[in-house]
């Protein structure tokens, strides 16, 4: 845990330039339009939510901006992540509408039983986590009965195709013999997942899946896309067409909620509900 503290401790402060990423905006673009359609326009206007291991806030505050009458909690390990989120809360005026807390998502007992109609966590909180099995019970414990539980994990097919891709066989056979994996030495370790492990988590916990699928599908990142800031050219150079980048768009819109898809993905997408 002290490796993941300090991993994002020093990315904390620059960590949004990803948004500047072209991968990025079309992963950014598809993962809000996505959550919204299967999620979020199905809640009722004055919901409640839970953003597990939100960092620096990116998509509750996309949610307070487009649901005037929500309000969520930020819950994260990091202190500087969270100082960062803090500033553009406050910036927002949005001080009322969202809470902010350092714990760890193991053991959230500030946080009362069904408490929200979503819960959800994106990008890899699943992958730093110690034990994923228990965030998700935590997260189902804390979510109302008929509320969903969002997750977006780190696929074990894509992190051994990405590290064979770069050039890294060892980093591909560590995954292999560990189903925990790395894009680069620099970072922690992360715990990955396959379809089936990741559904099999939810199941097993009690909470129903209602969809599974692969996230992107048809396009990955590139080794610059693992940092913070930065375009890989072969990315850039498929991306940077307007018309290319709105087709693809478009054809992972039409591919999406097929299970197929799932352990083709970059990450797994999958909804439960309580």
């Amino acid at each position: 845990m002290k490796e993941v503290l300090n991993y994002f401790k020093n990315k904390a402060k620059d960590y949004d330039l990803v948004e500047g990423q072209t991968y990025w905006v079309l992963s950014d673009k598809l993962l809000w339009e996505i959550f919204k359609e299967t999620v979020l326009d199905k809640l009722p206007e004055n919901f409640k939510f839970l953003d597990a291991g939100g960092g620096t806030g990116r998509w509750t505050l996309k949610i307070l901006e487009e649901f005037p009458k929500a309000q969520g909690m930020i819950i994260d390990i990091s202190r500087e992540m969270l100082n960062e989120a803090r500033s553009k809360v406050k910036k927002r005026n949005y001080e009322k509408r969202v809470k902010i807390i350092e714990q760890n998502l193991e053991q959230i007992d500030n946080v009362k039983d069904d408490e929200f109609e979503i819960s959800f966590n994106f990008h890899n909180v699943l992958g730093f986590v110690e034990n994923p099995n228990t965030v998700i019970n935590e997260l189902h414990r804390v979510t109302k009965k008929g509320g969903y539980v969002v997750s977006l994990v780190p696929n074990l097919y894509h992190n051994i195709f990405f590290n064979i891709f770069v050039g890294n066989m060892e980093l591909a056979n560590e995954t292999m013999k560990t189903k925990k994996g790395r894009f680069t030495r620099e970072m922690p370790k992360m715990n990955m997942f396959t379809p089936d492990s990741i559904k099999d988590i939810y199941e097993k916990i009690g909470i129903k899946v209602e969809l599974l699928s692969g996230f992107p599908i048809t396009i990955y990142p590139g080794m610059q896309e693992t940092q913070i800031d930065g375009n890989s050219e072969h990315v850039q150079d498929i991306l940077s067409d307007e018309k290319t980048f709105n087709e693809i768009y478009n054809i992972e819109k039409s591919l999406f909620k097929n299970s197929d898809t799932a352990s083709r993905g970059n990450q797994i997408y999958i909804i439960g509900r309580n």
